[in-house]
């Protein structure tokens, strides 16, 4: 996933696709800070705070631990300084992801639900998935700061330039880590597991290693990744009977904090 930007905040984002984003909600106050950093900038010598105190403000107010909640645009409104993104908070039927099929629909359906619904329709196969109000029917503004005039000699910090607290391009690890408390069926919470010890099950991921040699530490394909996992995999097939390189290991292990990080299940 990556953060929804005033760039690619455009109207097809409503009028086609109406994707899921995942909105940290405990950054919301601190976010709302944001509308007037922009108004000091665009007021220019007038603005009452220099944009430093602004940021060291922010920074000082972060909540240690985010709460995400799933969420779908309703509107882009024009607001003084910049746009005001509308969602609704909803709550996702997405299945079990019993295998990679399942995984790859419910990733297409999180990135544009319209076409998805459009095209399984058309079709009359593929799996059903959902989005409904939640029970508190929960709605959200989020603030975009717009672009400054050319004559001004003012700017908006790029670190402030969009909020960091609203993604898209939803994948199912992001579902897992964010929506799910990090549950996941089929690693059971250890973000990796033995390929030849899953009864059949890694093979629904294709995550079966050409040489099944037991304790085989393979990456979760669903809670870690489809991608990650299969970029992981050469490693270990490369290296299932024989120690690795203390180098080409210390790489590895770096790459996968580096994801656990990304993932939220490691932090600094």
């Amino acid at each position: 996933m990556y953060l929804l930007t005033s760039a690619t905040l455009q109207p097809n984002l409503l009028a086609e696709k109406k994707p899921i984003l995942l909105l940290n909600t405990s950054l919301l106050p601190v976010r709302s800070l944001v509308r007037y950093v922009a108004a000091d900038a665009f007021a220019g010598a007038a603005g009452k705070l220099p944009t430093e105190i602004w940021l060291n403000i922010i920074e000082h107010a972060k909540p240690e631990k985010p709460q995400h909640v799933a969420v779908q645009p309703t509107a882009i409104v024009p607001w003084k300084y910049g746009s005001m993104l509308h969602c609704r908070a909803v709550d996702l039927d997405l299945g079990t992801f019993d295998d990679r099929a399942h995984v790859e629909a419910a990733e297409r359906w999180l990135q544009s639900p319209h076409t998805y619904d459009q095209e399984r329709r058309e079709s009359e196969n593929g799996i059903i998935f959902g989005a409904k109000d939640t029970n508190n029917n929960n709605t959200y503004g989020i603030f975009f700061p717009g672009v400054l005039p050319a004559s001004s000699s003012a700017s908006v910090p790029a670190a402030l330039s969009a909020p960091d607290c609203l993604f898209t391009a939803i994948t199912v690890p992001d579902v897992i880590s964010r929506l799910q408390d990090g549950r996941c069926w089929l690693c059971h919470g250890k973000r990796g597991f033995c390929p030849g010890c899953t009864m059949g099950r890694a093979q629904k991921f294709d995550a079966r290693l050409v040489t099944l040699w037991c304790g085989v530490p393979l990456t979760c394909p669903l809670c870690m990744g489809l991608d990650f996992m299969f970029q992981d995999k050469p490693f270990l097939e490369k290296y299932c009977r024989d120690e690795p390189p203390p180098d080409e290991k210390a790489a590895r292990d770096a790459r996968l904090r580096a994801r656990w990080r990304e993932l939220g299940y490691l932090r600094d």
